[in-house]
């Protein structure tokens, strides 16, 4: 394990680098924040690239059981202090990936953690809610499911190939309808499932995705999907967050990860 100097016994130091291609994770004493804190450092490892890890408790050393695993990452840790919400929103400036458990130490029921929500509002970079299933958390089902059929499309389908290509996993569409009454911006047509078959096409022909169209309760369909993560944008308007995104955030049998919006990037214009 390499870390930013070693301290003995534990063998890191609370130091944190601005790495802009970096993994973040905060982790505090929850069983769910220790599946998001392996999550991450297998991801980190996988892009070769650092990973950044906020704790609540700088005392704890349970993840060195997973660094331990990985004796070629570079982790850098750090104190999460007092406001743990500001301390990952100001690191998500300088991380290509923010992770969270679903749940945490001040909520370890049903639900969603109490950081979830106002992290996902405010972070400048994607964030992975990490929940579901364990195979799906280990990564073992070999599939990336990119939900689409909203204007951040294009972002949600660029994260998507990129975790294709780093995991070498199958890519699957899915397009969810929903009633009008519920949330009038979403395509009840498949226009959106055309256009991002054609998108990819473009920008990523060495992909053949399946698709899948589902009607009724988007919470049903998310509880079933056979991935090992589910891509989507926040769906809502300003600072919000949209139903299909709470579904998943509330249901899924996998890891979510909320592509950040990029409005302004070019590929808009080809979706």
């Amino acid at each position: 394990m390499r870390t930013s100097s070693a301290v003995e016994p534990r063998r890191f130091s609370f130091w944190a680098p601005d790495f802009s291609r970096s993994v973040t994770v905060g982790v505090d004493t929850s069983e769910s924040a220790y599946h998001a804190f392996e999550w991450a450092a297998r991801h980190a490892w996988s892009l070769r690239t650092d990973l950044q890890v906020y704790l609540a408790d700088p005392g704890d050393t349970t993840v060195q059981r997973v660094l331990e695993r990985l004796p070629m990452l570079t982790a850098h840790f750090r104190p999460s202090g007092d406001d743990p919400v500001a301390a990952l929103v100001r690191a998500s400036d300088s991380s290509a990936t923010l992770v969270l458990g679903c749940t945490g130490e001040q909520h370890r029921g049903l639900g969603l953690g109490s950081l979830v929500l106002p992290v996902l509002r405010r972070a400048r970079c994607g964030v992975v809610v990490v929940r579901g299933r364990p195979e799906a958390i280990r990564g073992e089902r070999g599939w990336v499911t990119a939900a689409v059929g909203g204007c951040e499309d294009p972002v949600v389908l660029r994260r998507a190939v990129e975790l294709c290509r780093t995991r070498r996993a199958r890519l699957r569409l899915l397009h969810l309808h929903l009633p009008a009454q519920h949330d009038a911006s979403v395509p009840r047509d498949e226009a959106a499932v055309r256009r991002a078959v054609l998108f990819l096409r473009t920008t990523a022909p060495e992909l053949t995705p399946e698709v899948l169209v589902r009607a009724g309760p988007p919470h049903e369909s998310l509880a079933a999907l056979d991935s090992d993560l589910v891509v989507l944008g926040r769906g809502g308007q300003g600072d919000g967050v949209g139903l299909i995104t709470r579904a998943a955030l509330y249901h899924s049998s996998c890891p979510v990860l909320v592509a950040r919006p990029e409005p302004l990037h070019d590929d808009r214009a080809k979706l």
